[in-house]
């Protein structure tokens, strides 16, 4: 019966420690969506601010990490049709509808980025028709292929034995995890070396230790080393 009871507690420590490590997957995606020197944001709060610091990784703390990425992959491209040929555009200054490859994951009162490299600008979809977005007018013209992005503000924030995470879908923070022991994240730069300096950070490393409940053959608790290279930084 006890060793019964061990294993419960040692499957339920891994299971905590594997919905911890969930969060691997939003991080492989850190800057998506967000242009090339990532999306502006208030330094403070890690926000999105009109003509605020541009970043991909907004805040980051031993036990918070808050970041812009486009998790659920709704980013496309514009698809002019008939597709015009350079040097026309697909939409030009003052277009008020983005015609996209695929507008299916994009909803009415999200934040899009149109990113051509050192020329991008962000806007709020007005209106959703098939796969036209109508949006204010543009600032710039974009030609053919250009993506138009569609991250949120991550944020993962542990604290009192809880791993929480904020998808950016204005439902704030939702529990992930419970009976997290420990939690530490680590940030590296290019070189490897440890960095506090939220534009250099290529590295993430991230230690979980989870603990079962007491039973009466006491708990169990499990440790989890992992480290993640976003693509985008």
């Amino acid at each position: 019966n006890t060793m019964f009871l061990r294993g419960e507690n040692q499957a339920e420590a891994q299971q905590g420690a594997r919905a911890a490590m969930l969060m691997e997957e939003d991080l492989r995606m850190a800057g998506y969506g967000c242009p090339e020197t990532g999306c502006p944001s208030n330094a403070g709060t890690g926000a999105y601010q009109a003509g605020g610091t541009q970043m991909n990784v907004s805040l980051a703390s031993s036990t918070s990490l808050t970041f812009w990425a486009d998790t659920l992959n709704a980013s496309t491209t514009l698809s002019c049709s008939p597709v015009p040929v350079p040097p026309a555009m697909c939409v030009n200054v003052g277009a008020t509808t983005l015609p996209l490859a695929d507008a299916s994951g994009i909803a009415v009162n999200d934040r899009i980025y149109i990113n051509n490299g050192g020329t991008w600008e962000t806007k709020t979809v007005n209106a959703v028709a098939g796969n036209t977005l109508t949006v204010s007018a543009l600032t710039n013209a974009y030609p053919q292929g250009v993506q138009v992005g569609r991250p949120r503000r991550i944020v993962y924030s542990f604290a009192n034995g809880t791993l929480s995470k904020d998808a950016g879908d204005g439902n704030g923070l939702q529990t992930l995890a419970t009976g997290v022991q420990n939690l530490a994240f680590t940030f590296f730069d290019t070189n490897d070396a440890p960095t506090a300096v939220l534009a250099n950070i290529r590295r993430i490393q991230i230690s979980t230790t989870t603990q079962s409940a007491t039973s009466a053959a006491g708990p169990s608790t499990f440790t989890i080393n992992t480290n993640v290279r976003p693509r985008n930084l």
